[in-house]
Order: C-alpha cells, then sequence, then structure tokens
C-alpha cells in the first residue's frame, strides 16, 4: 500500500505512530525520498511504501494513495490492518490470516477439552508448547506464556458460551 505520512499535527485529523504500534517496524530508505515500510504483529506483515515524509519521527497523518479500481483489495486489507492495530492496540480477529485463525481455534478447542478433563493452566501450556519449552519459559522472566494461555482459556470459554455464532456470520 502506498501512502504519504503528512505530520501528526492536523486539527481534527487522527494521527499514528508507528514506533508504538507494537510488533517489529522496519523502515529503508528506498532512495527516492521515500521508505519502504514493514510492520509485523499478531503473524501477519503490513507492507508500505512511504513516497513522502516518514514514520520514524513521531505521529503521521498516513494520506493513502490508490490508483486504479483494479486490484485494490489488498491495499484496502492493510488498511483495514492498520486502522485496527491503531485504534484497538492488536489486530481485530476477523483481519487475522484464516490460517492463523483456524490454527488459534484449535487450539482453544484442544484447551476445551484439557479444561473440561480437569488440567491446570501449566498442564494447557505443555499440551500446546512442549514441556522442555515450559519448563524453561513459565516461571521465566517474562509472563508471556502464562499470559497467553490464560487468554486462549478465556477466548476459549467464550467460544465455549455461545462466541462460535460469530464464526458463522464472518466472510
Amino acid at each position: 500500500m502506498s501512502l504519504e505520512a503528512l505530520p501528526g499535527t492536523m486539527p481534527g485529523v487522527p494521527a499514528i505512530d508507528f514506533t508504538r504500534l507494537g510488533g517489529d517496524l522496519f523502515v529503508q530508505p528506498d532512495g527516492t525520498g521515500g521508505e519502504r515500510v514493514l510492520l509485523r504483529r499478531d503473524g501477519v506483515q503490513l507492507r508500505l511504501d512511504v513516497a513522502m515524509g516518514t514514520v520514524l519521527e513521531g505521529p503521521v497523518v498516513p494520506r493513502v494513495i490508490l490508483l486504479g479500481i483494479d486490484g485494490l483489495a489488498p491495499p484496502l486489507l492493510t488498511l483495514r490492518r492498520l486502522a485496527g492495530l491503531s485504534h484497538r492496540g492488536v489486530l481485530p480477529p476477523a483481519l487475522r490470516p484464516r490460517s492463523r485463525r483456524a490454527a488459534r481455534l484449535a487450539q482453544m478447542v484442544q484447551l476445551l477439552d484439557g479444561l473440561r478433563a480437569g488440567a491446570s493452566q501449566r498442564d494447557l501450556a505443555v499440551a500446546l508448547f512442549g514441556a522442555g519449552r515450559v519448563a524453561a519459559e513459565w516461571r521465566g522472566l517474562s509472563d508471556h506464556m502464562r499470559l497467553k494461555v490464560r487468554r486462549l482459556v478465556r477466548e476459549a470459554r467464550r467460544l465455549a458460551a455461545g462466541g462460535y455464532r460469530a464464526l458463522l456470520r464472518r466472510e
């Protein structure tokens, strides 16, 4: 998707600070005064071609450049993902790649089975990530693994309580 990065000081126009979106941000000058930007977050890579300005100097107002009517679906999906990250701080589930969502749903079903069998959250983590990784990371410097299991358990319970209906309504 091509855009111009305008200064983020325009009254009434929401700005995006790419350096605060989380994930991995890679910026490379393109040799013509613009930038090639790659943002990786939540299993998705957003590739942006910045024709003017920079995303590295604080908040910017993106002016999106769409040329022609054919082939609009990919840049519009990128724009929707960028808007989701900007507004919510996370990539909305409906905008995650389907294969990734399918894998996540499979993990939730696996967790529901484990919960019904009386498994602890640590037991569930072993089933998902393996005993070696859990032994190394469960009580490590970061709570990442425990928090991920908690989120999956919460989402799995919501799914079992009727949230699965929303899956049927998605495109």
